[in-house]
């Protein structure tokens, strides 16, 4: 490993019992993803050169996460996983940590159950310690019942940390409480862990206990005050990480919509961190986008869509109630209402897919039309094809997938299956209510119709046969 200059570890071993869950605390979702991945990316935005991520309970869990995590973001320096056994505390904690942060010359300190916390907020937090010793996250709360107390001094310097359990009546009513985020010189750090001692109530080794051996050498740390409180509140249960959620979307929304994206609906528009917009979108109520969509100007999705994973060009128009996941919808094109795109989907500029239409790994090419009631599966559409009302490609056999494919401008007619594999050619017609079966060539017309057959006067001789009655059973 090369020598980082800047570091980060993510304390994640808590047990996060309040959640009354087997899933560990830092997994539980905050607007759709993993309270521990918000902290990963913001580790990442702030330039982290290392991010070590401490593991206890649920450590197989953790992990398997964090690698999920860096397979999805290969532009991000890959967390290491340190597992903190029988543990003693956040001194402890960051005493298993220790061996991986070789070389830092700074070490920055967050917590895995902290996702709201800002970039901004994190950069005055490091620029608060300067060339100083350690600063501190604080912030003011209206009940601190529970946090540490900080107890300042002239110039915002820290004279101690007193955590809630070991405080006096006196210090408890302080409501300038420790947020738990610290910026440390790396030196500082290793000959101070050596010398924590676990005299407290708790009988553990405190991170905080940093702040007054700092004091004690003269260079007391530095707080650095966050206005807004539940920026750096831990998330601790199900009540707690909805209120985050709420907190989250408000957030994302106001900042879409001051760059020029309009949210018609913007208590009611779901849209996670990790989904990028482009302006001069417009974007309907209870519209949800997840994961890394990406959507670019002046698209319009109307209400109900839930998209994810998925790639919208500029122009592209959703009606309501589409259905897409990690599909690929091109410039100008026009979906829905009541499509669904499966992933592998692809439309290219211009196509039309429309209500109840369902596609999976298959490309519609440009001017492509299929307007309703179809299945495409594992087909690649070519460009300018008509797909009638109630086509479906039969691509499975109960074994193995097959690929249908058309050439351009292909017509196909309503009701028609078209049995994989199977090839039609450039300028091929389908009659409605053909089942093609075999390849057709280009310019060719395709009907496997059974010949219609009216037999006259059938209505009453039924009639007469059943004495006369003209009523239906």
């Amino acid at each position: 490993m090369s020598m980082p200059q800047r570091a980060v570890v993510i304390l994640a071993a808590g047990l996060g019992k309040r959640m009354h869950s087997a899933t560990p605390k830092v997994l539980h979702r905050v607007l759709g993803e993993p309270m521990l991945g918000h902290v990963l990316r913001t580790a990442h935005d702030l330039g982290s050169e290392r991010t070590v991520v401490v593991t206890g309970h649920g450590r197989a869990a953790v992990e398997a996460y964090v690698a999920q995590w860096a397979a999805a973001h290969p532009e991000a320096v890959a967390p290491i996983c340190i597992e903190q056994v029988d543990p003693h505390g956040t001194g402890h904690a960051m005493q298993c940590a220790l061996p991986a942060l070789a070389g830092a010359s700074e070490v920055l300190v967050l917590y895995g159950d902290v996702p709201l916390l800002r970039v901004s907020s994190l950069l005055a937090l490091l620029e608060a310690r300067g060339d100083g010793l350690l600063s501190l996250l604080v912030t003011n709360m209206a009940d601190p019942t529970g946090y540490g107390r900080v107890l300042l001094e002239a110039g915002n310097r820290i004279a101690r940390v007193v955590e809630h359990k070991d405080a006096s009546e006196f210090v408890r009513k302080i409501t300038v409480i420790n947020a738990g985020m610290m910026a440390l010189d790396a030196n500082f750090l290793r000959q101070a862990l050596a010398d924590l001692r676990a005299d407290n109530a708790q009988g553990e080794l405190y991170l905080t206990d940093l702040v007054e051996m700092a004091a004690k050498r003269g260079q007391p740390g530095v707080a650095c005050m966050v206005s807004d409180a539940a920026e750096v509140q831990g998330v601790n249960n199900r009540l707690e990480c909805a209120l985050a959620t709420k907190s989250l979307r408000h957030r994302i929304n106001e900042a879409l919509m001051l760059s020029g994206v309009g949210l018609e609906d913007p208590d009611h528009a779901w849209i996670e961190a990790s989904v990028a917009i482009e302006p001069d979108c417009r974007i309907g109520a209870d519209v949800e986008l997840r994961g890394k969509t990406r959507i670019a100007a002046g698209v319009v999705i109307e209400r109900g869509c839930i998209l994810t994973d998925c790639e919208v060009g500029p122009g592209a128009h959703l009606l309501p109630y589409c259905v897409a996941a990690q599909a690929v919808i091109g410039p100008d094109a026009h979906v829905g209402p009541f499509a669904h795109l499966r992933p592998g989907s692809v439309l290219e500029a211009k196509v039309k897919v429309g209500n109840f239409v369902e596609t999976k790994k298959t490309t519609l090419r440009r001017g492509a039309k299929a307007s309703h009631l179809s299945y495409l599966g594992d087909a690649d559409i070519g460009p300018d094809c008509n797909i009638g009302a109630g086509t479906i490609t039969c691509n499975y056999d109960g074994k193995n997938k097959f690929k249908t494919v058309l050439g351009r401008g292909v017509f196909i007619g309503s009701d028609t299956q078209l049995v994989a594999p199977v090839t039609l050619g450039d300028g091929a017609y389908v009659g409605a209510g053909t089942t093609v079966t075999g390849d057709v060539p280009a310019g060719a017309l395709a009907v496997s119709r059974t010949p219609q057959r009216n037999i006259e006067g059938w209505v009453a001789k039924r009639q007469a046969r059943d004495g006369g009655s003209s009523e239906h059973h």
